[in-house]
């Protein structure tokens, strides 16, 4: 009997379903929607009344009708209590001393410093080939010459 009435998610989630959604199943389909909803941001996916019976595809009075509204108010704690712990988390461990700061910009400004005396190498190599073959390299930056070909005047049709 407890077999027959436990729905797969699949069938909480088909479009024939959602339309009919009342009593035990509009609560096992919004907690499945809520589970999936706690780990989101709270900034782009808030959980309250609206945007969980736009979700399921109900109306507001069902999900009061159910009395979901506590079990909203749970889970949208949870997922702001969540969120603010990882947020503190990863702050506390972004934090470096100032010498491990002054250490990493160091390391970054002498990478960025090879790297542009690449480019430098480079631009030399060009204007060697390029006086070496005759071409002012000044002549380089000189915009492309437009095409020598005749162009038809513009016909109407009649």
């Amino acid at each position: 009997m407890e077999a027959e009435k436990a729905l797969t998610e699949e069938q909480l989630c088909s479009p024939a379903t959602k339309k009919s959604l009342r009593g035990e199943r509009l609560v096992t389909a919004a907690k499945l929607e809520l589970a999936q909803m706690v780990d989101r941001s709270p900034q782009t996916d808030p959980i309250n009344v609206s945007i969980l019976a736009a979700r399921l595809r109900v109306t507001r009075k069902s999900i009061y009708n159910n009395n979901l509204k506590t079990v909203i108010h749970e889970h949208a704690e949870l997922q702001r209590r969540h969120f603010c712990d990882g947020l503190q988390t990863t702050t506390a461990s972004k934090r470096h001393s100032l010498e491990e700061r002054i250490r990493t910009l160091e390391k970054e400004n002498e990478q960025l410093r090879r790297k542009l005396d690449g480019w430098i190498e480079r631009w030399a190599a060009v204007e060697y080939h390029a006086r070496i073959n005759g071409i002012n390299a000044d002549l380089l930056f000189a915009p492309i010459p437009l095409p020598q070909r005749n162009v038809l005047p513009y016909r109407t049709r009649k």
